[in-house]
């Protein structure tokens, strides 16, 4: 359980001025938008607006990650890039993406589309293979979906994959099981593993 070692007010109003300097959270996927905060401020910020669902999940079975270019905590907006062929440096991964949000949106499944979403992995070093891994905090409402494998390099078809998501449940499970989230979110923190300890002992999980 987390120990709320700092006052309640926290950060979100430097959350909702970066979400205003940043467009909104519905601005073109090609948009991105970047502020290095201190780790006080992090632990701040997972606290007061970090999305219950997934701190819960982190608490019971470990952290999820993202590769960054920063080596200091970050809120962050990634660009949506699921979509593009320059992201995995493969069109048919772009395609498959597309393939996945198109079955999802034929069954007018709950959840998280590729097209306005994030990929982590609960596993570090896959995430180091993207730059420094760092754990990553969806801030406010999120949603999230999970399957039986990764996203890509694709094992099954995407219809096939669309058809087996587990969305905004389970999340410990694939964190155990080291797998990959689709995520959808405003904002997030992102911390570089470097800091982890500092984090947990922020969060008090140590």
């Amino acid at each position: 359980m987390l120990l709320l070692l700092v006052s309640a007010q926290a950060l979100a109003p430097s959350r909702r001025t970066f979400l205003v300097a940043a467009g909104g959270a519905a601005s073109a996927s090609t948009d991105g938008v970047v502020r290095e905060i201190s780790l006080g401020e992090a632990v701040k910020a997972i606290i007061t607006d970090g999305n219950p669902d997934w701190v819960r999940a982190v608490v019971q079975a470990g952290f999820i990650y993202r590769g960054t270019p920063n080596l200091s905590p970050t809120l962050r907006r990634d660009p949506y890039d699921l979509y593009s062929p320059a992201t995995y440096n493969s069109a048919r991964a772009a395609t498959y993406f597309r393939s996945l949000d198109a079955a999802l949106d034929k069954n007018r499944a709950p959840g998280p589309r590729a097209r306005q979403a994030h990929l982590a992995v609960a596993n570090a070093e896959a995430a180091a293979q993207w730059g420094t891994a760092a754990s990553i905090w969806p801030l406010g409402a999120t949603a999230y979906a999970w399957g039986p494998t990764v996203f890509w390099p694709a094992k099954d078809r995407a219809i096939t994959l669309a058809e087996s998501l587990r969305v905004d449940e389970g999340l410990a499970d694939c964190i155990r099981n080291g797998g990959e989230v689709l995520y959808a979110c405003e904002a997030a923190v992102a911390v570089p593993r470097a800091l982890e300890a500092s984090l947990r002992a922020g969060l008090g999980l140590l």
